[in-house]
Order: structure tokens, then sequence, then C-alpha cells
């Protein structure tokens, strides 16, 4: 079950955080947006706001800071994970290019898929 919640989570971080020019709906300007991606267990992320000297975090960082809240996640214990983008123009970016809501409407298709996966290497 473990592995089943947590691999979903990726694929659909992932999939939020494809660029458009690889086919995805997140917008790269500067990178900021991007690199703001944070996760908190049972609390909202926090982290920097604004982009000021241009020098984000490469795509393995950004990923790493999500894939260690995932691992400390346990949803058998009532516990909920968090994730978002922190830069204060993250909600009208979303609202205009829909990179979080395009991801989550495949959380289903997703679940389905990865529990299939984790099923068949059992």
């Amino acid at each position: 079950m473990r592995a089943t919640y947590r691999t979903a989570t990726q694929e659909i971080v992932a999939d939020a955080q494809t660029p458009q020019g690889n086919d995805g709906r997140m917008p790269i300007d500067t990178g900021f947006l991007r690199a703001s991606i944070a996760a908190a267990i049972d609390s909202v992320p926090s982290g920097q706001t604004k982009g000021e000297d241009g020098n984000y975090p490469s795509v393995d960082v950004i990923g790493g800071n999500v894939a260690a809240t995932l691992l400390r996640w346990d949803m058998t214990k009532g516990q909920t994970i968090v994730i978002g983008w922190v830069a204060a123009y993250a909600p009208n970016m979303e609202y205009k290019y829909g990179f979080l809501r395009g991801a989550t409407e495949q959380w289903p298709k997703t679940v389905d898929s990865v529990a299939k996966r984790v099923r068949r290497s059992i």
C-alpha cells in the first residue's frame, strides 16, 4: 500500500512539473515557479516566495525535497501530505495553465496503474 500511494504521488508531481516544452502544462520562464515546489506533512509547505537571483535548484534537487517528505509520510497513520508551489504567483499560474489540476485529474488512473505494477513486482 505504501509503495502504491508514494509512487502514485511522485508520478502526479512529475506530471505537474512537466514543462510546456515537454508536453506538460508547467510554464517555464525563469524556472522559479518550478523550483518553488515544496512538501510538508500535516501542514502547508513554506519556502521562498519570490525569485531573486535566477540561480534556482535543478530538477534533481527539487525532486529530492519532495521525495524526502514522501519517505516520511505514512498515510496509514492518518498523515496528510501537502505538496504545492510556494512562489507568490503560483496560484495565478495554476489558474491560467492548470498544471496541478491537469495532473490531479489523473489520480484514479495513476493509482490503478501503479497498483498493478506494484502487485506484479511482489
